[in-house]
């Protein structure tokens, strides 16, 4: 019933399993005054409800000739200006020329942190290409080494999804890495909330070689990926088109994107990605909610941060909903 068989398809069914015609009808009674059956019936049709009224908005969106095939790029307007054009409308930019006066745009490379920081100890995901899933179990991937030894793989192991440090190690590195951090600052002109006592807040650093690859997901901030040094590939779905995204587990798909089996997966015929590739010195606002895979065409060094002047704690919402 749950899954919306005809009463005559259950009847049928029991009936070729032995069952008597008053038992069927007595199961079939019982089942209907199930406030399960009841609250299930309310919960699915809650669900088509959204699901309908997402598939309008994405209809409607594409009336547009230009939906979703490339992000605006544009030199980093006044905050007034992105709040207006993108931050509130939900809507992914690239932005140049915001971060020109930060001393990390000059500085920062793989081998700056060597000298820096090279006996520091830091933690890295370790072991990735072991298991297919290594995001969803990132916490099993974790390993503590030298900065200097971490920075000799990638200056020399060449191609790799094997080793990365990510926002995921963020908090352990925050004291290691904390010197670095007088190297960054506002982005644009009072776009970030910043803090004296911890040039840290809100702030995510990701490093490693050629080859890394984040998976198809999607976050509960909005956020701005800001490449500091080599280049990133970002692929970017509409988050109005999860219904046909296979979200299995909190914020992740199912679906080995972009090696898509529409076999498998035949409703991901649906979505419209649009991919974006950014530099040094360009940033990648990432909307709450969009769903989005990362992959480092170079040796790399990001941070992304989710301290705007403007709401962004949706994720409390999200854990309360959840229970």
């Amino acid at each position: 019933m749950l899954a919306g068989t005809s009463k005559a398809g259950i009847v049928k069914t029991l009936a070729q399993q032995g069952f008597s015609s008053a038992e069927i009808a007595l199961e079939i009674q019982t089942a209907s005054k199930s406030p399960y059956l009841r609250a299930a019936a309310k919960t699915a049709q809650t669900l088509k409800k959204r699901e309908w009224l997402l598939a309008t908005c994405d209809h409607l969106a594409r009336l547009d000739p230009g939906y979703n095939q490339q992000l605006d790029v544009i030199d980093t307007p006044a905050f007034e200006e992105f709040i207006k054009n993108y931050y509130s409308k939900h809507k992914p930019v690239v932005l140049q020329n915001g971060i020109e006066h930060w001393p990390a745009l000059k500085k920062w490379s793989p081998q700056y942190f060597a000298e820096v920081l090279g006996t520091a100890e830091i933690q890295v995901q370790f072991d990735r290409e072991s298991d297919a899933w290594f995001e969803r179990h990132s916490d099993k991937y974790r390993k503590s080494m030298r900065m200097s030894e971490f920075v000799d793989m990638i200056e020399n192991d060449g191609e790799s999804n094997n080793y990365y440090m990510t926002a995921n190690n963020t908090q352990q590195n925050v004291d290691a890495i904390r010197p670095v951090f007088a190297d960054i600052g506002d982005f644009g002109d009072g776009y970030r909330q910043l803090f004296a006592d911890d040039p840290a807040f809100s702030t995510y650093f990701w490093m490693g070689p050629k080859g890394t690859f984040t998976p198809l997901h999607h976050d509960l901030t909005n956020n701005m990926l800001v490449q500091i040094y080599g280049r990133k590939k970002v692929t970017l779905i509409p988050a109005w088109q999860v219904p046909w995204m296979y979200n299995d587990l909190h914020v992740y798909s199912e679906v080995d994107f972009p090696n898509v089996n529409l076999k498998t997966h035949p409703l991901m015929q649906h979505v419209t990605p649009v991919e974006v590739t950014i530099a040094a010195g360009d940033a990648l606002f990432i909307p709450i909610g969009w769903w989005h895979c990362v992959e480092g065409l170079d040796k790399s060094i990001s941070i992304s941060f989710t301290n705007f002047n403007a709401p962004n704690s949706y994720a409390e919402g999200f854990k309360k909903a959840q229970g």
